[in-house]
């Protein structure tokens, strides 16, 4: 796979995309930073400690943060120190690549296995397979528009395009 310069937007997608968007001012706060204290953090991003603690955790579960704990001697409350944790961006890329990839992989199975046998609404609330639409009777539940039949021949190219452009790009699944 070619090595990507990691930009601060290419960080700024990749955390976002694995943790969500709401961990991006976490993150600012603490890139060039070692051990900040969770309360600190929370002071400085403008958020509840309960929603702080939430997202380093989630961000904690994805590797992207380091903390340890320290009891507080006056209080007796343990307080964490958090800092990021930018080399595990790189895998968390690639591993999300695997991923896209392998799902792309099996939608295709999917769609090829049934080819010709979806059936979707025509205001698009909803796209069903053979069994489904004649347990529907060829209705949509949404809208109770009729169900049209729909080739899905430029989904499975479409689908054969993203894997093989994943592929080119090193990504393995």
């Amino acid at each position: 796979m070619a090595t990507q310069k990691l930009t601060q937007q290419l960080v700024n997608d990749i955390v976002s995309e694995a943790v969500g968007e709401d961990s991006l001012a976490i993150i600012e706060f603490l890139k060039d930073k070692k051990n900040i204290s969770d309360f600190k953090i929370a002071e400085k991003v403008d958020l509840d400690i309960h929603e702080v603690r939430n997202i380093l955790y989630r961000l904690y579960n994805q590797n992207l943060v380091t903390y340890y704990r320290k009891k507080d001697r006056q209080k007796g409350w343990y307080i964490s120190y958090w800092t990021f944790n930018k080399k595990r961006v790189k895998d968390l890329m690639s591993n999300l690549k695997r991923q896209k990839l392998e799902k792309f992989q099996s939608r295709l199975r999917q769609e090829e296995d049934n080819q010709g046998n979806f059936y979707i609404c025509p205001n698009a609330c909803i796209r069903v397979g053979f069994e489904r639409a004649t347990d529907l009777e060829y209705r949509c539940p949404e809208c109770a528009s009729l169900l049209n039949h729909q080739d899905n021949a430029k989904t499975i190219e479409f689908l054969k395009t993203k894997i093989r452009e994943m592929s080119t790009n090193g990504i393995r699944a």
